[in-house]
């Protein structure tokens, strides 16, 4: 039998592109298909809409928030159509939290939890014993400088969510979207802590935090930082950090945002039947938990987030923070919502760099959703 040849868009990072690659052999030996994989930024990952690109792909990894924009651009195709029920079952009982369903729209799925991550913590173990439990823990270590808090837009957005969701105030997919009472008092909260940890984390993402706790000694802590298993690998960087759950008000870890990835067909793909064999194995035990995780990646299978072998080569990264991934909160799937995040992110952004927050801010906010979403 031939091989067929796949081409994949992913993002790129160790996490996203690596571990991919380092499994393309053990995906060749089970299913005879090789896909070579293309990897765009980060922030392109979160702000570039599918439709820009799918054109000239048979997979690629996605953000759950993209999956309305392009199904109504026609740019991807449902699994229910190509994978067999009970395929779906199994991916469903095996995801980590609501990963697996965070890709369902319109009763259908139009994405595999490839990957999966939500804002956790991470601290130095050589500086510190723990993470922050509370978050009136996570202001007094602010105030000693030992603490950075990611708050480029983007992050900042993120935060917020998180925060609202912690509040019990989550963010809504329709008119109402925010309780602007509430959205007040969050985005005081931050503004206070944005006035307490250094000038560069309004400029930082995460993995950029992550590269000053491992390879400086000035800070011990990170908070609101989407989770990066790769820095708990020993000899990635210059020093191992150990992540956590994410602080909250209870100490129960709730409402932390989701992200992750998902693998999804194009709907250009010339041979959708076997891009769909690709996308089911690779977010399967027997590669999630051997070459994907083991290359970098952060699967999004609970099997492997339960796995010795990945958590002793990563001091416990998922075991660790397992608990804030089950109790995180799923954005809105709405048509128009990448729009509404990063117009948003941009309004939170300019409180947390002026130091400042109002009621206009909040109203602005508010209208947004009006403005971006399509019914």
């Amino acid at each position: 039998m031939s091989l067929i040849h796949l081409k994949g868009m992913t993002w790129d990072h160790v996490r996203g592109l690596d571990c991919l690659v380092q499994s393309n052999d053990l995906l060749i030996e089970k299913c005879g298909i090789s896909v070579t994989w293309d990897a765009r930024s980060l922030l392109a990952f979160g702000d570039q809409h599918i439709s820009e690109f799918y054109n000239d792909y048979d997979l690629m990894i996605i953000d759950h928030p993209h999956v309305p924009d392009a199904v109504h651009a026609d740019a991807v195709i449902p699994f229910e159509d190509l994978a067999t029920p009970s395929q779906l079952e199994i991916l469903s009982e095996t995801s980590v939290g609501q990963s697996h369903h965070s890709y369902l729209y319109q009763e259908k799925h139009w994405a595999l939890a490839i990957d999966t991550a939500a804002q956790v913590s991470a601290f130095r173990p050589d500086k510190a014993d723990r993470s922050p439990v509370y978050w009136h823990e996570v202001f007094e270590l602010a105030k000693k400088k030992q603490l950075l808090w990611a708050h480029k837009p983007v992050d900042a957005f993120s935060t917020f969510a998180t925060l609202m969701a912690q509040k019990g105030r989550p963010l809504e997919g329709n008119a109402h979207f925010i309780n602007q009472e509430m959205a007040l008092e969050v985005l005081e909260f931050m503004v206070e802590l944005a006035g307490l940890v250094p000038e560069f984390c309004a400029t930082s993402n995460p993995i950029d935090i992550a590269e000053v706790l491992s390879g400086s000694d000035d800070f011990a802590y990170g908070v609101c930082m989407y989770g990066y298993s790769n820095y708990s690998r020993d000899g990635f960087r210059k020093k191992t950090l150990i992540y956590d759950d994410l602080p909250s008000f209870d100490g129960r870890a709730t409402g932390s945002q989701l992200g992750g990835a998902g693998v999804a067909i194009s709907s250009k793909s010339k041979n959708p039947k076997a891009a769909a064999e690709a996308a089911i194995l690779l977010s399967m035990p027997e590669i999630q938990a051997t070459t994907y995780g083991l290359g970098g990646g952060q699967p999004g299978n609970l099997v492997a987030w339960k796995d010795n072998v990945l958590n002793n080569a990563s001091h416990n990264f998922f075991r660790n923070t397992l608990r804030t991934l089950e109790n995180a909160w799923v954005r809105p799937r709405v048509l128009g919502w990448p729009d509404v995040q990063y117009q948003s992110s941009l309004v939170i952004h300019k409180c947390l760099v002026e130091k400042k927050v109002s009621k206009k801010d909040v109203e602005e906010i508010a209208s947004i959703y009006q403005r971006y979403v399509k019914e």
